[in-house]
């Protein structure tokens, strides 16, 4: 009869020495939202990253810039002794990292709060294009489980610090990270390649049969500008519903359509030059 043997769990994978070239961590750029599960393009290339970030849900990338500043908190051993026994390790405490972004944008603000329920994957992008996530055993980096993202911050300016926006990341099992932790190292900005969406609205004008403009949802914000040339150049392949003609004259969209026009979706807008929007649906 064979001989069983067992094995410390914890020597069986431990060993104490260093890379040939350590990873030196820089200043986080950037965090990548994904539905769980969902993973970031293999051999991912700028194109491959701009296109993720207009794909059609759930297979949508969701990024959050650009960061400025990193406040961790948590992820510490949790100690206990039994009697006048030594102490030992229990569990690690929860890691709730806050993430401050450069410009308070109450937009980004809204999304965030909307997503409270949502437990995300998530990848962090550093100063140096590395992106950090974990080894799931595949060969495709995967996302950092997350229990939850929230907004933070301060709405108003005061005396002494301006409006500030900052997003609070939690991870749901800390250690399991830490254990599984890997990361992948690019030859292009990844942060300049990472579009986030804004939500628009097409707003039919009262001067003019055919004058619209496009304004974000949040607030309110005139973007025919930025985006009307480029509307107008992919003209119907940009546009639900019968439309047979699109221009771009004196800031006003005209659109030539039977019925209302709608704006398709953020993945044919992309690959017709229309980078960033989304047409809100109530």
């Amino acid at each position: 009869m064979a001989t069983e043997f067992r094995e410390c769990a914890g020597m069986a994978q431990f060993n104490t020495g260093t890379s040939k070239c350590l990873l030196d961590p820089g200043k986080v750029k950037a965090i990548i939202l994904t539905m769980h599960g969902y993973k970031l393009p293999a051999n991912a290339t700028a194109e491959l990253l701009e296109a993720a970030c207009h794909d059609d849900r759930p297979n949508r990338i969701f990024p959050i810039k650009t960061i400025i500043e990193y406040a961790p908190s948590g992820g510490e051993a949790n100690k206990a002794a039994v009697g006048y026994g030594p102490n030992k390790i229990t569990s690690y405490s929860a890691k709730d990292d806050v993430w401050t972004v450069d410009e308070y944008d109450a937009s980004l603000k809204a999304n965030i709060m909307a997503a409270k329920g949502v437990a995300f994957d998530a990848y962090f992008v550093d100063e140096n294009n590395v992106v950090y996530g974990m080894n799931d055993g595949t060969d495709i980096l995967a996302g950092i489980p997350l229990s939850g993202v929230y907004p933070g911050g301060q709405d108003w300016d005061s005396s002494g610090t301006e409006a500030n926006l900052t997003i609070g990341t939690m991870f749901k099992d800390y250690e399991k990270y830490v254990k599984n932790a890997d990361y992948r190292v690019y030859k292009f900005d990844v942060v300049e390649a990472l579009k986030g969406l804004v939500y628009v609205e097409l707003v039919k004008l009262d001067t003019g049969e055919n004058n619209y403009k496009l304004r974000e949802h949040f607030g309110g914000l005139d973007v025919t500008s930025f985006f009307g040339a480029a509307l107008a150049e992919g003209a119907s392949a940009c546009f639900d519903g019968e439309v047979s003609a699109v221009k771009f004259e004196n800031g006003n969209l005209v659109i030539t359509a039977t019925g209302t026009p709608s704006l398709k979706s953020p993945k044919v807008l992309q690959e017709n030059g229309v980078v960033g929007i989304e047409q809100w649906v109530s």
